[in-house]
């Protein structure tokens, strides 16, 4: 019938390890021939191969061990250590891509500035994901083979089973508004740095088109700029650990509460600079205003001291209901 016997046997064998093909194939053959007539018909031959089933699931029934990278052995603690070292990795490619994309940043319109920083952060987190799968899963093959060989399943004891860990669901921390968090505060911080570096010069009053003053001291913000890059940086390393964590612990509250405040008093020193803007600013305003130019610089230094008040009570809430939620969590457990 068209050698349908040896055609199975192949589509069998081809889908199996070489070593064991031969022995499969006798073996196939056999069973075969044990289950045909003497004189078999090729309506008995055709009874017998889909008797058998499917080339494909009894190559799967053949096969000796399951075919898998991490075994379920590791496999808990492979996805365990995965995700702390792709945190780790994804915010080190990402901080390493935003600081090359705005130092390097060329020449061109603020969108596509902002572009080339997104694409260069977009880049060092999938490399980051990529390398840190690389890494963690061929370490852990390692380890379980490592593992085969001294039969270390067998050396384990009821005290090495983990604690349960209870729930709070008040402590938990929205993974959907810490990744809208993530993405829309580097564009911001993007925006923002980009402006600083290369804008602020634009920033001025105009009449009929034409610049009458800067309003921005460029020597006060091309200093602050590092570290508005730095504190950008760590915003987006905080907002990865917690969308890892995924509820409020003391030690992520601790760092929040430190990256909070520091980013607090840099962009409080950076609106309270007292040579942020230009003297001749106020000038202008009186002139256009007709009123005096100390009127103009009281006005102004009252409004950034309302604005400030304003801002520092925000931030106090914030961290008021963080470490609320944080300490509620550790009473709990």
């Amino acid at each position: 019938m068209k050698n349908y016997i040896e055609r199975y046997i192949y589509a069998v064998t081809k889908r199996l390890p070489e070593k064991v093909r031969a022995e499969v194939k006798n073996e196939l053959q056999a069973n075969i021939n044990d289950m045909l007539p003497e004189k078999p018909t090729d309506e008995d031959i055709e009874k017998v191969l889909k008797t058998l089933g499917h080339p494909r699931v009894l190559a799967k029934n053949y096969e000796t061990k399951e075919r898998y990278v991490i075994s379920p052995w590791f496999y808990a603690d492979y996805i365990s250590t995965l995700k702390i070292v792709m945190t780790i990795v994804v915010a080190v490619f990402v901080t390493i891509g935003f600081f090359e994309a705005i130092i390097n940043l060329e020449q061109q319109g603020l969108f596509h500035q902002i572009v080339d920083v997104w694409a260069s952060i977009i880049s060092g987190a999938f490399n980051g994901v990529v390398t840190a799968f690389a890494w963690v899963t061929a370490i852990f093959w390692i380890i379980e083979h490592a593992a085969k060989t001294s039969n270390c399943e067998a050396t384990w004891d009821l005290k090495d089973l983990p604690e349960v860990p209870k729930v709070n669901h008040k402590a938990k921390i929205s993974k959907t508004e810490s990744m809208i968090g993530l993405i829309l505060g580097t564009i911001f911080s993007a925006i923002f740095i980009i402006i600083l570096m290369n804008y602020m010069n634009v920033i001025a009053i105009y009449d009929d088109g034409v610049i009458v003053t800067q309003i921005f001291n460029t020597s006060v913000t091309d200093t602050f700029i590092i570290f508005f890059i730095i504190s950008a940086v760590i915003s987006i390393a905080v907002s990865l650990l917690k969308i890892y964590y995924g509820e409020w612990k003391i030690n992520l509250a601790i760092l929040y509460t430190a990256f909070e405040i520091l980013s607090t008093v840099l962009f409080l020193i950076f609106i309270n600079h007292p040579q942020l803007i230009l003297p001749e600013v106020f000038d202008t305003i009186a002139f256009y205003m007709e009123i005096g130019s100390a009127e103009v610089v009281a006005g102004f230094e009252k409004g950034i001291r309302i604005f400030t008040i304003f801002v520092s009570v925000v931030v106090f809430i914030d961290l008021s209901a963080t470490w609320f939620k944080t300490l509620k969590s550790i009473e709990q457990k």
